[in-house]
């Protein structure tokens, strides 16, 4: 139906993308995702840090990150003047899919993710994080005829390649205790299967409603419909026995981790390609090794620089594979039409 309306647009005399004028407008998606994906890759061991403590489960601390990030964007939306947030009027009409799209990135996205760390390592965990793009490919060209060039296909796979090979020399070193791994990680790869749906499949919402008026709605809904079931987690939790510095992380995996990278995501997908902004979950391996070298548990000599490296480059060649079209290009030929 999307696809229909884009190409109905053009014949009809819509002027043809122009790369040279399209350029400059894609670097806010790129700092916007590169600024994200480094908070969640500081907010990998942080989680970890957190469960270790055994005072209170993965699925407490997830809705505990769901309800604060709804309390929080809701706050701001009463707050701060609609000039600054961008906020939009809701029409009724998407209800069913922003619940479907909550559903996907952050009931299941989120849940999963953190009770996976609490069971595996946290290379572990940024390894499966990087299949994301992958599983963005591949839903990409299925549902919205993205071609899979050579370019595509070997940044995604060079990208890939750099990210294992510095989760595995840095796991090498890795002390935190991995109770039940392969589940952790078969938990972690779910969570990005249902992250590259959203990112492929609730496009033209993101296009429609802007970054905070679709991160507000989606952790309401999830307030409202995942909090309730991990209520007897909540309840059971030692709460009082968290140290300051375990709060101080749950803060900074609510604000940041949640709030402001959940507004950073969608900012860049209104700029960017849905595999180049999968792309960016390579950064995380990368910040997890630096922020372990920095505490001393690891370090970051030359293989994982060069690694890093690799990731880079892998990102950099799907930012820069020709022939596709990010969010906002699609936007404008499309704006005064609902999709089905």
């Amino acid at each position: 139906m999307e696809r229909k309306t884009i190409n109905t647009a053009r014949n009809l005399g819509s002027p043809a993308p122009n790369k040279a004028a399209g350029e400059p407008t894609a670097m806010p998606g790129h700092i916007a995702m590169l600024s994200a994906a480094i908070i969640w890759g500081v907010m990998i061991p942080l989680v970890k840090d957190v469960l270790l403590t055994g005072k209170i489960s993965g699925l407490a601390l997830s809705a505990t990150r769901v309800a604060g990030a709804a309390t929080i964007f809701w706050l701001a939306s009463w707050i701060l003047p609609r000039r600054i947030t961008g906020d939009r009027p809701l029409d009724r009409r998407d209800l069913p899919r922003l619940f479907v799209a909550s559903i996907f990135i952050v009931s299941l996205n989120q849940a999963l993710f953190i009770v996976g760390i609490g069971l595996t390592t946290p290379i572990e965990s940024a390894v499966m994080a990087t299949m994301t793009p992958v599983f963005t490919l591949i839903f990409a060209a299925i549902f919205i005829s993205m071609p899979m060039t050579l370019m595509k296909v070997g940044g995604v796979v060079m990208g890939l390649a750099g990210a294992i090979w510095l989760s595995i020399s840095a796991a090498a070193s890795a002390t935190t205790a991995a109770p039940a791994p392969l589940v952790g990680d078969i938990m972690c790869l779910i969570a990005q299967i249902s992250a590259a749906i959203y990112f492929v499949g609730f496009r033209s919402l993101i296009a429609r409603y802007g970054a905070f008026t679709m991160m507000k709605w989606l952790f309401l809904i999830s307030s409202l419909t995942y909090v309730p079931f991990v209520t007897p987690q909540l309840l059971h939790g030692a709460w009082a026995e968290l140290s300051v510095a375990n709060w101080l992380s749950i803060a900074y995996i609510v604000f940041f981790g949640s709030f402001i990278s959940y507004i950073l995501m969608p900012i860049a997908q209104m700029h960017l390609k849905p595999t180049t902004v999968a792309m960016y979950n390579y950064v995380q391996p990368v910040t997890t090794a630096a922020l372990a070298a920095v505490l001393g548990t690891a370090s970051f000599g030359l293989t994982k620089t060069a690694a890093a490296l690799l990731i880079f480059v892998g990102v950099a060649l799907v930012a820069k594979s020709p022939g596709h079209r990010g969010v906002a290009d699609e936007h404008h030929s499309t704006n005064d039409t609902r999709h089905g």
